[in-house]
């Protein structure tokens, strides 16, 4: 399944930092998706840079900055170092991201590496050190299109506002956080131990720390390593509050839950207890913080430190063999629908077309585009970056996506490259058929978007209608 176009922008700005992850319905097992960027070995800072008039000092690229409160920290941060920092951007008198609000008031931790361009104020942080207060300036016409708020004026300043909160090695950084972990594992499993005890509950211990009770004996093998297991479960934390489940339909998403077990897809407490059970399998697992999230919050979902404890049943186990078997056959199962799928879409929105006006018009593959709006220059080109504001409905009219209103809270331009399968076919399809300030509209039969799969709120073979307007074409 393509990702949706809607892809859900990072919290803070310019790659700074890893997205602050939400705790959904199945986030709430998953690892983090995103990873900090690799350590460099590239060329250090340039220096502190040119003393300006106005007290601030000026880096190469042209970016800001002064230190208004000096802390008492021992050395300026260095590539490869870990930092924590709180930080807040706005554009001009408009606040864009605040990290305190968004890290319920925490310090948010980063590696420090190599600059990415004009207006990382990676530079600035290698200036500093810890306890040191900072102002950052740059003209945000110096900001690439694609990251820049959509109502920006040309000669509006960026402004960074950052305290370093503190500056470790990443020996320094590995060390303390295997200390930290050490000293909460014997807190988890106190509280693992009295809470067993307090409900008379009889589970087994296994070396990592992670307790488990099976319920009810399955049958056949263990869940092995590299397996696809189909589960049910429903998660909870100590106090007996439910923060996900998938037979609970409040959660929203009522379907068992395949997971390629040992394979780190999963926290490792899911990794460890799923081959500790045969299909068929209904067991608890109760799993201590170092084994679900560490010392990170996920969302306001699950707080740093949460001993998280599963009800799973296990429905299936299938051999990577077995798994590749039947992907083939619902391939050629789909593949059988695909045409009468596209009957179905069509009438569907001939029907629409006709209850409403319209006259747009038809492509080979079935998609149906209407221009408002023709822009100037070329066509959009396969390769190329497009930069794009849209909103996504379904056919009755309901809103599902877009990136100009602020109830779906990512106010921003969209960037793609085109033709490279980073979007849904019908959009890869229509923009090629848009110049640069194009506005129109893309009448997208499912099997050019998601097919017979839901995606988030949009249901399995879903007619989807796109309002676009091309902003940007990078040549």
């Amino acid at each position: 399944m393509k990702p949706n176009i809607a892809l859900c922008t990072g919290l803070l700005a310019l790659g700074l930092m890893t997205q602050l992850n939400h705790a959904s319905a199945q986030d709430s097992k998953k690892k983090p998706v995103a990873k900090p960027r690799p350590h460099t070995t590239q060329a250090p800072p340039s220096g502190p840079g040119k003393k300006m008039p106005n007290g601030f000092m000026r880096m190469d690229d042209g970016l800001e900055y002064k230190i208004v409160e000096h802390g008492n920290g021992k050395r300026k941060a260095q590539l490869g170092d870990h930092i924590e920092l709180n930080i807040s951007y706005s554009v001009g008198d408009s606040s864009i991201f605040d990290s305190r609000k968004m890290n319920n008031n925490k310090p948010v931790p980063i590696p420090v590496a190599a600059s990415r361009g004009k207006g990382d104020p990676v530079e600035v942080f290698m200036q500093m050190v810890a306890g040191d207060s900072a102002v950052v300036t740059f003209p945000i016409d110096s900001m690439p299109g694609n990251q820049r708020p959509p109502w920006a004026k040309a000669g509006d300043m960026v402004t960074y506002r950052i305290r370093l909160v503190t500056v470790k090695s990443e020996a320094e950084d590995k060390k303390e956080n295997e200390e930290k972990s050490k000293q909460q594992l014997s807190i988890d499993d106190k509280i693992l131990q009295d809470y067993l005890k307090a409900n008379n509950l009889k589970a087994t211990k296994t070396p990592s720390g992670l307790y488990y009770s099976i319920q009810e004996e399955g049958h056949g093998e263990p869940v092995k390593k590299g397996y696809t297991a189909t589960v049910n479960y429903t998660g909870m934390f100590i106090n007996g509050k439910k923060f996900d489940s998938n037979t609970d339909s409040s959660f929203h998403h009522m379907q068992p839950f395949p997971v390629e077990v040992g394979t780190g897809h999963v926290i490792k407490g899911w990794d460890e207890g799923l081959m500790l059970l045969k299909p068929g399998s209904k067991a608890k697992l109760f799993i201590p913080s170092g084994l679900a999230y560490g010392s990170q919050d996920r969302g306001p979902q699950i707080p740093a430190n949460s001993i998280l404890i599963f009800d799973v049943e296990i429905l299936s186990s299938k051999s990577p063999e077995e798994v590749k078997v039947e992907m083939i056959q619902k391939q050629k199962e789909a593949e059988a629908n695909v045409g009468k799928q596209a009957e179905i879409d069509d009438k569907l929105l001939q029907e629409y077309f006709a209850k409403n006006n319209l006259h747009p018009t038809k492509t080979a593959s079935g998609l149906y585009y209407d221009i408002k709006q023709k822009g100037l220059g070329d066509f959009a080109k396969p390769g190329k970056k497009v930069t794009m504001n849209y909103t996504g409905k379904l056919l009755d009219g309901t809103a599902f996506d877009s990136n100009t209103d602020p109830a779906f809270s990512h106010v921003q331009p969209f960037s793609f490259e085109l033709g490279k399968g980073m979007v849904i076919k019908g959009w890869d399809e229509g923009v090629q058929l848009l110049k640069l300030g194009s506005k129109g509209t893309f009448y997208i039969p499912s099997g050019l978007a998601y097919g017979p799969r839901p995606s988030g709120k949009i249901p399995a073979n879903s007619v989807l209608i796109f309002d676009v307007e091309v902003t940007g074409i990078d040549k």
